[in-house]
């Protein structure tokens, strides 16, 4: 998605998330395009919520949930409940109660800050996550 379909996709989501009494952040390539990091695209919009408010999104998102194989609870993150939506304006994945190397993910606010960001992407480790936390970085530096 580009970098304005991933914000219209925010826009029109925001009201659901907001609306489901339950914390939770984007984070991933999403986040750093809706803090303005000039990056080309995000495959998707990555949320974090609890278990409780991912199932609140699955019953109201129940028409969009993606029925594909979700993805395996193995590795150094794994979420308690995991969806994959098609939205009519771009997939969305929603991780309830993300844990990451074993301790659930702490991501303050609907869009954690630049800081935030790189924390998370750090913790993450994968090639790509901290590929994402050195373009963070440089755009920081010239802000």
């Amino acid at each position: 998605m580009t970098p304005s379909e991933v914000e219209a996709l925010f826009h029109r989501l925001a009201p659901d998330l907001d609306a489901m009494a339950a914390p939770w952040s984007v984070i991933g390539s999403g986040a750093l395009i809706l803090l303005g990091v000039p990056l080309e695209a995000a495959a998707d919009l990555d949320i974090v919520t609890g278990v409780d408010g991912a199932e609140r999104l699955r019953s109201a998102w129940v028409g969009w949930l993606d029925a594909a194989e979700p993805q395996a609870p193995d590795g150094p993150w794994r979420s308690l409940d995991f969806a994959r939506y098609l939205t009519p304006w771009g997939p969305v994945e929603v991780m309830g109660g993300l844990k990451v190397r074993g301790r659930l993910l702490d991501a303050p606010g609907p869009i954690p800050s630049a800081a935030d960001q790189l924390r998370i992407l750090r913790l993450f480790g994968r090639p790509k996550d901290l590929a994402k936390a050195a373009q963070l970085e440089a755009w920081l530096a010239t802000a």
